[in-house]
């Protein structure tokens, strides 16, 4: 009693109503959500795959005798036409062997014209002249011969392109097939692209393809796919795929990183935006709207773009969605106050 007196006074004093403790809580609107329209669009179903910068051509310079250099006839990083002269072995030797068999043609031959004057008068037996051309034909052997030593100890370009860096000084004796600069070819480029063995049968020869350099940005090549590996790797189960692009850079360099794409074929699909999705328990969903009651619908999806994703089942033209305001949708089923936007895909 004494305490229900109290409580009587207090709110005298505070100046608080009484029924203001009986009033019934007020009850809470429904979230405000933003909701989209359903639309088809052309989807392209793309393939994005490692691939590995080659040369077209490219090769490390070796020569194929032993000597001592005596030219260095290029610069390290210099640009070298086909056929031209770079490194000059010494040959003092061959160029003596050279006079010399030389002199010994000059004489062949000399006589070789004398023996023809001589059967055409019948001095002479047909043997000794068919042994006197014999000999006339050993002697341009032999200056041949001394010929393609000589060119041995040249080393010359055996195609156009962009000298490296190189392992050898002048005076230095080299070894037959010791490794001496190397020579590469970048115009055009090739590309070695692993392709999965899933996608495998959608690769064909000429196809057309895109590719980036991760060391390059911004730079993107047009392709063409060359030739293909008719079985798998071993290893990795992928396949090898040959494209090549007449496109060149400076700045790409052999064995650099890219990213082929492949456009594999364009589509008529369901697309939405991306963050309209909802990721529950390994699983997407999308909530749909009709009569302001929003309910999580489980989607298939497909290929994805950039803030754009394709729906192959679930939905159908024509239906609202919700695309911002799902962390306020806390059950599967609940009204909802829907404000429609207009999106652009």
């Amino acid at each position: 009693m004494k305490m229900r007196v109290w409580v009587m006074l207090w709110l005298c004093f505070t100046g608080i109503p009484s029924w203001t403790f009986a009033q019934t809580p007020t009850k809470k609107p429904p979230p405000t959500v933003e909701v989209q329209t359903v639309t088809r669009a052309k989807v392209m179903n793309s393939l994005t795959a490692i691939a590995t910068v080659r040369a077209s051509e490219s090769v490390v310079l070796k020569p194929e005798v032993a000597g001592r250099v005596t030219a260095i006839k290029f610069q390290e990083g210099q640009t070298v036409k086909q056929g031209q002269l770079l490194i000059q072995l010494d040959d003092d030797l061959l160029n003596a062997e050279l006079e010399t068999a030389q002199a010994s043609l000059d004489l062949a031959q000399a006589e070789y014209r004398r023996y023809q004057a001589l059967i055409k008068e019948q001095q002479i037996s047909a043997l000794d002249y068919e042994r006197k051309k014999a000999e006339l034909s050993q002697a341009k052997a032999a200056v041949s011969l001394v010929q393609a030593k000589l060119r041995q100890k040249q080393i010359r370009a055996p195609f156009t392109g962009l000298l490296g860096i190189r392992s050898v000084a002048m005076g230095d004796v080299v070894q037959a097939n010791q490794s001496l600069v190397r020579l590469s070819a970048l115009s055009p480029l090739k590309l070695d692209i692993k392709v999965p063995e899933t996608q495998a049968k959608s690769i064909y020869v000429g196809q057309s393809l895109t590719v980036s350099i991760d060391a390059v940005t911004g730079l993107t090549l047009n392709a063409q796919v060359q030739a293909i590996e008719p079985a798998l790797d071993s290893t990795t189960r992928a396949l090898i795929v040959r494209a090549l692009t007449r496109q060149g850079d400076n700045r790409v360099k052999e064995g650099m990183t890219a990213r082929a794409s492949f456009v594999l074929n364009q589509r008529d699909d369901i697309v939405i935006p991306e963050q309209a999705l909802v990721a529950q328990r390994g699983k997407f969903v999308v909530y749909t709207v009709k009569n302001n009651i929003a309910t999580a619908v489980p989607v298939v999806v497909g290929s994805r773009q950039v803030g754009k994703v394709a729906i192959q089942s679930g939905l159908q033209e024509g239906d609202a969605i919700v695309v911002s305001g799902q962390n306020k949708l806390s059950k599967p089923e609940m009204p909802i106050n829907a404000v429609m936007v207009q999106g652009a895909l």
